[in-house]
């Protein structure tokens, strides 16, 4: 799902935007998603008052290969982690002004995949409509394209992206080492 533009939407929520129905009353919006025709990498969701962002995020952990898993990462997993798809989920934290809780989540719940969709699998995911294609497919170049078009979200480059991944990594570990000494 998600608004067109490749990346970046308009008053699609926020109180301040003068929209209508069960999201209009959210503020501010921030978490991970996982995009059906992106199996590979997180989408980074933000909603801060009108401006509506979707962005590459980190790999998803099912597609990394597990030997290149930090030791402890399974574990760490596990009460996300699901045979079928991994570590793969969408995870919102939603803040809004007057919100009809109910209605918002049902309204949220409306963009997912039905079971019948869920059950066609990764190659019937692949041919639905990306908005965000070209985004996801300049990131995978090493945002080159990008730059040179000036957009204007950042988009971090693949060793921006690495370098972050990696010290998040040692922390991770460092904190497991804290943890095991204590």
């Amino acid at each position: 799902g998600g608004g067109e533009g490749g990346g970046e939407g308009g008053g699609g929520g926020g109180g301040e935007g003068g929209g209508v129905g069960a999201l209009a009353a959210l503020l501010r919006v921030k978490g991970i998603a996982w995009l059906a025709t992106q199996r590979s990498q997180q989408a980074h969701v933000a909603l801060a008052g009108t401006r509506f962002t979707v962005e590459p995020g980190a790999p998803w952990w099912a597609a990394v290969e597990r030997n290149a898993w930090p030791r402890g990462l399974e574990a760490d997993l596990a009460a996300v982690w699901a045979e079928t798809h991994g570590d793969r989920r969408t995870e919102l934290v939603c803040i809004g002004r007057e919100l009809d809780h109910a209605a918002a989540k049902a309204a949220l719940d409306a963009c997912l995949l039905s079971e019948g969709d869920m059950a066609c699998g990764q190659e019937a995911w692949a041919a639905l409509p990306d908005p965000y294609a070209a985004l996801w497919e300049a990131c995978a170049r090493g945002v080159a394209e990008m730059k040179e078009q000036h957009l204007e979200n950042h988009v971090p480059t693949h060793e921006e992206r690495i370098a972050r991944h990696r010290m998040r990594l040692r922390e991770i570990e460092q904190s497991q080492r804290v943890a095991v000494e204590a």
